[in-house]
């Protein structure tokens, strides 16, 4: 399976957010760790995200903050197959008098889809950065494998 970019961005924000949200800024780390499963007709859902944020103020009123997480999503399906996906996040970001700056963001994400004797394998990253308000660079690669 083929996540879109903008599906991508919405994780990436969602890990940030869950991130940032547990650190304040001042000088010290902010820690998630969850996990939830259910079970519906279809099959058993898991998603667990970690993430560390350590949020630095300068003596100068600059607030520079590091983001590093994971999510991993898996489905057991009723019928016998399966799909995973674990997700990590390396973010940093720059803000001057409560506008950011600078920020630079690395994802990377492992899918796996398995049903009766076929498997597909894929691998997607990215690299952005920006600075005052545009991008610098931006790269996406993407690879899948059937197994």
């Amino acid at each position: 399976m083929r996540m879109s970019l903008l599906a991508v961005a919405a994780v990436v924000a969602a890990l940030a957010a869950a991130g940032v949200a547990a650190a304040a800024p001042g000088n010290g780390a902010g820690v998630v760790d969850t996990t939830d499963c259910y079970t519906t007709p279809f099959g058993k859902y898991c998603t667990t995200l970690k993430t560390v944020t350590n949020a630095t103020t300068t003596p100068s009123g600059n607030v520079l903050y590091v983001t590093n997480g994971t999510m991993e999503y898996t489905i057991e399906f009723v019928f016998g197959g399966s799909y995973s996906r674990v997700s990590s996040l390396h973010s940093h970001s720059l803000s001057k008098a409560g506008e950011v700056h600078e920020s630079s963001d690395h994802y990377e994400e492992q899918t796996e889809y398995v049903s009766g004797t076929y498997r597909l394998s894929c691998v997607q990253s990215y690299d952005l950065h920006w600075a005052n308000g545009s991008p610098q660079i931006i790269r996406t690669e993407l690879e899948c494998t059937p197994v």
